[in-house]
């Protein structure tokens, strides 16, 4: 990918090093700017922001059985990787069973449903299957970029302790923390009078797992419809990741530098574990 070229680095680390400085000073101005705990954009996003999960637990299933090998343990473990894929897709439905109620959640999760089952469709089909081992090796691209990320953000989020914008405005609520320091002991001190999750600002899971979109333009290697399609793909990927974030720091539920290292957490997973699996790499000529 274009996007895990120097240049192409050094703009990704310039801004989100730019961003977390301004965040450093500004978190708590900023959000008191923009917070708007009402607002039907940053509803949306609380709801669907954690879609690319789904999108991508599909699609990484779908690659691995178009190119299962044909027998043998391999055959069993990419069945079952396969498999994992799909369950693992289905976190993306979490945030609809928590904050969505009757009809309405049942017609939300059909529609991710609808579109994600469409995506591995289209994908399953359109892959060129000449290539298994390039087909195997982009899916593992994708299924561990979300399965280690997905680990490092929790991994983090319950021992940082950093209280959410909306928590630090109650009434009551604790006070401002700033992103570097570890604050377990203001969460104890609210035990019993507010929830764990107000004090798992930090980092922006969303943010993270909207990231996750950025993965999928690695479909330009196996799909040869998407080949030409780089920029366009990188586009959709960074707009759904922004509007991500923005929404998170209006429903109040992320600073500004929370939604920049949950980007980052899982930006510099997927460019490592896309450095070791060369998915870069070129099929030897015959």
């Amino acid at each position: 990918m274009k996007l895990l070229n120097k240049k192409s680095l050094c703009i990704v680390y310039g801004a989100a090093a730019l961003l977390i400085l301004a965040g450093t000073f500004f978190d708590l101005s900023l959000s008191s700017l923009v917070v708007n705990q009402e607002s039907l954009f940053g509803r949306f996003f609380l709801i669907f922001g954690q879609f690319p999960v789904m999108l991508c637990g599909f699609a990484a299933s779908a690659m691995l059985l178009k190119a299962l090998p044909e027998e043998g343990t391999e055959r069993i473990v990419f069945t079952v990787l396969a498999a994992g894929g799909v369950l693992g897709g289905l976190i993306g439905i979490k945030e609809i069973l928590e904050n969505v109620s009757g009809l309405l959640k049942i017609v939300y999760i059909l529609i991710e449903l609808a579109i994600a089952g469409c995506f591995a469709y289209y994908v399953y089909r359109s892959c060129d299957d000449s290539n298994p081992r390039r087909l195997r090796r982009t899916a593992l691209f994708i299924l561990f970029t979300v399965l280690i990320t997905t680990a490092a953000v929790v991994f983090i989020k319950i021992p940082w302790g950093r209280p959410r914008y909306r928590a630090v405005i109650a009434a009551g609520g604790p006070a401002y923390q700033p992103w570097y320091k570890i604050g377990k002991s203001a969460r104890a001190a609210y035990e019993g009078i507010l929830d764990h999750d107000e004090f798992k600002s930090f980092p922006s899971g969303h943010t993270a797992s909207a990231a996750y979109a950025l993965t999928l333009i690695a479909l330009k290697n196996c799909i040869p419809s998407l080949k030409d399609k780089e920029m366009l793909l990188t586009g959709i990927a960074f707009g759904w990741i922004i509007l991500t974030a923005i929404a998170r720091i209006i429903a109040g539920a992320h600073f500004l530098t929370d939604v920049t290292f949950g980007f980052l957490i899982s930006f510099s997973i997927m460019l490592g574990i896309g450095m070791y699996l060369k998915i870069n790499r070129k099929p030897k000529k015959n």
